[in-house]
């Protein structure tokens, strides 16, 4: 079979960090770490950036022993086996707290189904946690922005944290923050390749680039802070945001299903 002419090869870059500390201007740290690694930024590149450098630059590292807990917390804390002041970030951070397991909840998080809202103690200073940045695609917009006018390059961003599948052990990588660039690739109507026309297939091009992305910057002491992603099939836009792969529960297979419980 040959291959597609519109196929291109992809090609991964770790970009690597020192240890971030809260406030430093994200934009300047990306800088730095290009021109200490000698990488050149070309058109059409996409940098996918961890969410904790992100956050950390702007100022989202929560002392825990700042954080007053709950009755709810309490029980909550109780019933699944969670350190009652992380559990005050959780309920703090998430939008819905669905149920749990021992250890985490099940939280909706900015539309994302994720344990624990986003909330980390991995990769954290001692004694405190590393949220979600407050508006992901914002940030991302934002760095996009400050990169292409220093670069004079058309580029695009995504912020990347780790998440779990229903039924699968391990994590794997999500985009929480895209901008310039089209998250989503629509398949509907192409012809597969026994003739037939897709119906209703749509690939989520954000969350795969940012699971390859994860699988570089690792979930432990990597210190791959970004990588760099060329090539590829991705569309650049200026108006991709995270929002456009987001369902809405009435239409998630799995959301859908959920039992609403009052905890």
């Amino acid at each position: 079979m040959t291959r597609s002419s519109n196929q291109r090869k992809l090609t991964l870059i770790p970009i690597h960090f020192p240890i971030v500390r809260t406030g430093e201007n994200l934009s300047q740290v990306i800088c730095d770490r290009l021109a200490d690694e000698d990488i050149r930024l070309q058109r059409g590149d996409l940098l996918a950036v961890a969410s904790k450098i992100v956050s950390t630059c702007e100022g989202r590292v929560v002392r825990l022993n700042d954080l007053p807990v709950t009755a709810r917390g309490k029980r909550l804390a109780h019933k699944w086996g969670i350190e009652p002041r992380l559990c005050a970030a959780v309920i703090k951070e998430a939008d819905q707290i669905l149920g749990g397991v021992k250890g985490f909840l099940l939280t909706v998080k900015d539309g994302v189904l994720t344990p624990n809202a986003g909330v980390d103690l991995k990769n954290s200073p001692p004694g405190h946690v590393t949220p979600w940045p407050v508006n992901p695609d914002r940030s991302a917009r934002q760095l996009r922005l400050n990169l292409e006018r220093r670069y004079h390059k058309r580029i695009g961003v995504e912020i990347v944290d780790s998440h779990v599948t229903a039924l699968r052990l391990g994590t794997v990588g999500l985009a929480i923050g895209v901008s310039g660039f089209v998250p989503v690739q629509d398949r509907r109507g192409v012809r597969d390749i026994f003739g037939r026309s897709i119906r209703v297939t749509q690939s989520n091009v954000a969350d795969d680039l940012a699971a390859a992305a994860h699988l570089l910057m690792g979930e432990s002491a990597e210190r791959v802070g970004a990588v760099l992603i060329r090539g590829g099939t991705t569309r650049f836009h200026g108006v991709g945001n995270a929002r456009i792969v987001q369902l809405k529960r009435k239409r998630c297979l799995i959301a859908s299903n959920l039992r609403e419980r009052d905890i």
